[in-house]
């Protein structure tokens, strides 16, 4: 029995330790950071990590390297690190002791804007919308747009105004084939204002549970002729009574997030920007 208590015990102050060791570290790469199988430009990518990521750093290779960034030589050595999904290598170059706001900035005529700690898919973080009047946004599927602060910089517009909508879709399902839809209706919701935080600071919306049924209400009623032409009124009355969105027999997902911005200038000329976050499919 001691000598049970004593490997237990041996077992647990290792475990310890090697937690201890483990640090944990931010990616500090505005495009991304390469997690390779090797420690090497040449191996294999395992999947590239998003800007201000969080990974767990095992151990320091003796594998030196040094990068030219836009003119500006970034030294540093081969790490190992786990991430959620992998154990790989990636350059400690380009990473971060401090945990990193992931901002995104869209640039207007006269205006700089920044949306705070939203991760992407595609890991663009600056759009130009001088010359543009839409800006398109790749959601990672661990995020989403809703309840994210936007703050508007250098500001030399009269007056700003942001607004919201969603492009929803929805479908009805059945045991019976004829009585689903063929393909998903598309709907928008209406153009909602942002919270106001502070005079320059906005907060996203998110759509709550009541606006969810007020949106399975409205689609059912624009699909109301395909059902009964499908399924029959009874069909049309048992759809009509599904409270939930997770209640079969449909299915709503969000497709896109918009955000409007209507620019008024001194000599108030108004100027619209959109700025579309594209959602991952299946959310």
């Amino acid at each position: 029995m001691k000598n049970l208590k004593m490997i237990l015990a041996i077992a647990l102050v290792f475990n310890m330790a090697i937690a201890t060791a483990q640090q944990e570290a931010y990616v500090a790469a505005e495009s991304g950071l390469s997690l390779r199988d090797q420690p090497d430009v040449s191996g294999k990518m395992l999947t590239k990590l998003a800007y201000g990521e969080a990974i767990g750093v095992l151990e320091e290779t003796d594998k030196n390297l040094v990068v030219l960034d836009a003119g500006e030589k970034i030294s540093g050595k081969w790490v190992k690190v786990e991430t959620r999904n992998h154990i790989g290598y990636v350059f400690n170059g380009y990473l971060s002791p401090n945990k990193i706001a992931r901002t995104i900035r869209v640039n207007l005529d006269d205006l700089n804007v920044e949306i705070k700690n939203l991760a992407t898919s595609d890991y663009k973080r600056t759009h130009n919308l001088k010359d543009e009047d839409k800006a398109t946004i790749n959601v990672d599927v661990s995020d989403s747009p809703e309840g994210k602060q936007i703050v508007l910089i250098d500001n030399d517009y009269k007056q700003v105004s942001l607004f919201q909508r969603y492009e929803n879709s929805f479908s009805f399902m059945s045991s019976d084939s004829k009585c689903n839809t063929n393909e998903w209706k598309q709907f928008d919701t209406e153009w909602k204002p942002l919270k106001q935080l502070r005079s320059n600071t906005f907060e996203t919306l998110a759509y709550t549970e009541k606006d969810w049924k007020q949106f399975i209400e409205t689609a059912i009623k624009d699909l109301k002729d395909d059902v009964v032409d499908k399924c029959g009124e009874d069909w049309l009355t048992y759809v009509s009574n599904v409270k939930n969105i997770k209640d079969i027999p449909v299915s709503v997902t969000t497709n896109r997030v918009f955000i409007k911005f209507i620019l008024t200038d001194s000599e108030d000329n108004i100027t619209e920007k959109i700025i579309e976050f594209e959602m991952p499919k299946g959310s």
